[in-house]
């Protein structure tokens, strides 16, 4: 299918650069040995790049099956957890140029505009592919063109968007061309159920466990000890491998007692006995998050110029925070103020029922739900009030603490 009138680096990124970022293999840095973990995820997106490398060889032949694939990938999860490094880093293994369309130069208040730059973006991305053989079309928080279109807040614009998306996808199958398709979302349950029929693997990314925290930070610190320059390196190393031992100790003892050992049980258990240590302490913090951390602590290390240290990495690291506590916050007030009476809201609603007559019942709901709003409300105003209610012991926030559980109930 290619042609022999190719179009060179330059071309490609003039003509798709309005539509995202470009990443020439050639220009690529992103290594896969350095992005620690995600050992199933790899493997499938190794098989996808593999396949569509030999896509060519077997197009002819697949048009006359029903199995004809669709180079397609939809990887989803928290941000910061790998998604993008790790198609960069395929990318330039297998040599496969790279676009990363971004969601805000797609959509457009202007009516058919969004659905037109899409089709534009496509159609550019399948001349390409033509032409050169094969490309990557990465559209990062696809949830922006791809949202569920029964949702009653959508407007006719996304509708149509969602719509002309999956014809493009169709029509990228039946012709054959090299092309793959790679959407990205930290939003998954506001996509189209028809978007996660149109992509053949569908990839979760998740925070990493304590092992793999530990595999991350040990990586970050090597290279930095290879690369010459100053760090408590043996220090470091060593109070890691003291915390991951004590922490599988906890492990090993709350799976004979409670035959449970979760991540949470865990870490909730090692700051009981007030060992909250490096990899305790990035609970809930994405790869991105430590790279983040120690960037500061080597910023601090070279400004002092003296050797990172433990306390240095460890303030650093707790200074930028994790994804987890972020999304968590953004989650919580950015919701409705209305209860949806889940399974847990229900088996409370229960335990009320069996102790006041109907009358009263209505009543009291009816008061807890006013009280509920405008406590939330306060929220809304006042962030600050959330952190208060986790460090402070006293009554008033620990009723704060108790609405902020009452209002994730609404997610079961």
């Amino acid at each position: 299918m290619m042609s022999e009138n190719k179009y060179s680096d330059e071309d490609i990124v003039l003509k798709l650069s309005k539509f995202g970022t470009v990443y020439l293999y050639k220009q690529i840095t992103d290594d896969k040995t350095n992005i620690k973990g995600n050992a199933n995820q790899k493997e499938r997106i190794n098989d996808f790049f593999k396949a569509l490398v030999k896509f060519e060889q077997f197009a002819e032949k697949l048009k006359s099956t029903t199995l004809f694939p669709n180079l397609t990938l939809l990887l989803y999860g928290p941000p910061g957890t790998g998604k993008t490094s790790l198609i960069r880093a395929y990318a330039r293994e297998y040599k496969i140029n790279v676009c990363v369309v971004e969601s805000d130069r797609l959509v457009s208040s202007l009516l058919g505009e969004t659905v037109d730059n899409i089709r534009n973006a496509v159609e550019t991305a399948m001349d390409i592919a033509k032409k050169n053989g094969p490309f990557i079309l990465f559209f990062d928080e696809i949830d922006a063109i791809g949202s569920e279109r029964s949702n009653v807040h959508e407007v006719g614009e996304i509708k149509r968007a969602v719509i002309s998306f999956l014809q493009t996808i169709d029509r990228i199958s039946y012709e054959g061309v090299p092309l793959g398709i790679i959407g990205a979302t930290n939003h998954q349950q506001q996509l189209d159920s028809a978007i996660w029929r149109r992509f053949t693997f569908h990839l979760e990314f998740d925070f990493p466990d304590f092992e793999l925290r530990e595999e991350i930070i040990k990586s970050f610190i090597e290279r930095i000890t290879f690369a010459g320059l100053m760090i408590e390196y043996n220090t470091i190393e060593n109070e890691l491998q003291k915390e991951l031992i004590k922490i599988n100790s906890i492990a090993e003892d709350l799976q004979e007692t409670q035959q449970i050992s979760s991540e949470d049980m865990i870490i909730k258990r090692v700051r009981e006995l007030d060992e909250n240590k490096l990899i305790t302490l990035t609970y809930g913090y994405s790869g991105s998050d430590i790279e983040r951390g120690i960037r500061v602590a080597l910023i601090k290390s070279i400004g002092e110029n003296k050797p990172m240290t433990y306390k240095m990495l460890y303030d650093s690291l707790k200074l930028v925070g994790g994804t987890a506590t972020h999304v968590e916050r953004q989650e919580l007030l950015s919701s409705p103020t209305t209860i949806d009476l889940s399974h847990e809201g229900n088996k409370l609603l229960g335990t009320f029922r069996e102790n006041f007559n109907e009358e009263e019942f209505q009543e009291y709901l009816s008061n807890i739900i006013k009280i509920f709003e405008n406590i939330h409300n306060i929220f809304e105003k006042n962030t600050n009030l959330i952190e208060k209610s986790r460090k402070s012991k006293n009554p008033e926030a620990k009723f704060y603490s108790i609405i902020e559980k009452l209002y994730k109930l609404k997610n079961g």
